[in-house]
């Protein structure tokens, strides 16, 4: 399970930093529910794990242009939201890229109990509920 939750990670910051650049900013949707799809054991580990790429990509980022301007053009949009500094900025930023990606890779968890067929239960649960074995 923890494995599945750290590949999933990684194939959601890796896929996300490599189509970035010619994707739209909600690029990462679609790979966060694919990951979602093929790694997800559950629906809080799909949540988990997007929230956690997606986080880190995108806060990754904005610091990396945040810093490459000196904060500047931070400064002036935090002047436009009656004066946010360019920390929380940063982190409304990083939140939103996580949360983006999180109900990205979720609905592709999803998708994949919607359009799987559920496990056969064992004997013992059957028989209790007064299944065919009984």
């Amino acid at each position: 399970m923890i494995k599945n939750t750290l590949i999933a990670i990684l194939v959601i910051f890796l896929l996300g930093n490599l189509c970035r650049l010619g994707m739209p900013w909600w690029g990462i949707v679609p790979i966060a529910a694919a990951t979602g799809w093929l790694f997800a054991t559950s629906g809080f580990q799909a949540f988990l794990s997007g929230f956690v790429a997606g986080s880190a990509l995108w806060g990754i980022q904005a610091y990396l242009a945040d810093t490459a301007n000196h904060s500047e053009l931070s400064s002036k949009i935090g002047q436009l939201f009656q004066g946010v500094s360019s920390a929380k900025l940063l982190l409304a930023t990083t939140l939103m890229g996580g949360l983006l990606s999180a109900f990205g890779a979720l609905t592709g968890r999803w998708l994949k109990d919607l359009f799987s067929k559920p496990k056969q239960q064992d004997y013992y649960r059957r028989r209790r509920r007064g299944g065919k074995y009984r």
